[in-house]
């Protein structure tokens, strides 16, 4: 809440609803800790060095925000906007940008993260896992909708690297998504998806590099 006005930031900390989102925020540590073995079962080293985990905890906070601005109509637009800017100190600390209307669920990991994008309408349930560069987002571009237009994931569901996830679609609980996978339909619970169709060919070199010189 550094980037919000000193007074504001004191009378926000004692609301229910941010130490909900901090109790959240434990939470999502907890499952970091116990899920990503790099990070060595050191709360210290994710809270230190994780821009990840710093793109999760701004996300909390700022959601806090917009549901306290949901409660509170006198001081809706206020709050929505120190939600944006919240929001917007983790996007420029981490490379991830998270939607603070978005809901997602407990436990949730982003690991990595540079890259991710999460818009406004997404559902993520509980115990998610999602890596670097993934979309969820809406499958026009200009004029969308302002209804629901992104994905709703279940529980325990995974996503790899640079995955991308479009539209008002359900993704099931248990589903695994591969890097690199494009997904515009629903995906039923207990199924992966990985890509099948790229080519990577690996072959002995021969002969002197181009590149090299000699004498």
């Amino acid at each position: 809440m550094a980037c919000t006005p000193p007074h504001f930031a004191e009378t926000a900390w004692a609301h229910a609803c941010i130490q909900q989102a901090c109790a959240s925020a434990q939470e999502d540590l907890a499952a970091f800790l116990e899920k990503d073995p790099a990070a060595r079962h050191s709360s210290v080293a994710i809270l230190i060095g994780y821009t990840s985990y710093k793109a999760v905890l701004h996300y909390r906070l700022a959601h806090a925000l917009i549901v306290m601005s949901e409660q509170d109509p006198a001081a809706r637009d206020e709050l929505a906007l120190h939600a944006l800017v919240v929001a917007s100190r983790g996007k420029l600390l981490s490379g991830a940008e998270i939607h603070p209307r978005c809901q997602i669920g407990r436990r949730f990991v982003l690991d990595h993260g540079w890259g991710t994008v999460i818009g406004e309408t997404t559902h993520i349930g509980d115990d998610c896992y999602v890596m670097a560069g993934v979309t969820l987002g809406a499958t026009g571009i200009a004029a969308n909708p302002a209804a629901k237009r992104h994905p709703t994931l279940g529980d325990r569901v995974q996503i790899g690297a640079f995955a991308s996830v479009f539209g008002n679609i359900q993704i099931g609980d248990d589903v695994f998504v591969g890097a690199h996978c494009l997904i515009t339909e629903d995906v039923p619970s207990n199924t992966s998806v990985t890509l099948r169709t790229t080519t990577q060919i690996s072959r002995v070199r021969t002969g002197t590099c181009p590149l090299s010189v000699t004498e």
